[in-house]
């Protein structure tokens, strides 16, 4: 399992829920690919325009980002 905290000095962070499945059991790795595949079509590359932060939150994902207008893209699709 990997960690979903990356090193980076990205200024605006965001916590928010994991996405909601219909499946009772909660995929901890569907959400992942989920969210990153979103990311990276919707952003742009990981460690470049986004980065997975601590969240503070276990039923919470963090990310940050380059810029604030990504920020705000994110938390209206996932907030």
């Amino acid at each position: 399992m990997r960690a979903l905290i990356d090193h980076h000095s990205f200024r605006y962070t965001v916590s928010v829920p994991w996405p909601v499945t219909d499946s009772p059991q909660i995929d901890w790795d569907y959400g992942i690919y989920e969210i990153e595949n979103w990311l990276t079509n919707s952003i742009g590359n990981r460690l470049v325009a986004w980065a997975w932060s601590d969240s503070g939150n276990n039923y919470q994902v963090g990310v940050g980002f380059r810029w604030d207008q990504d920020r705000m893209l994110f938390v209206m699709k996932w907030g």
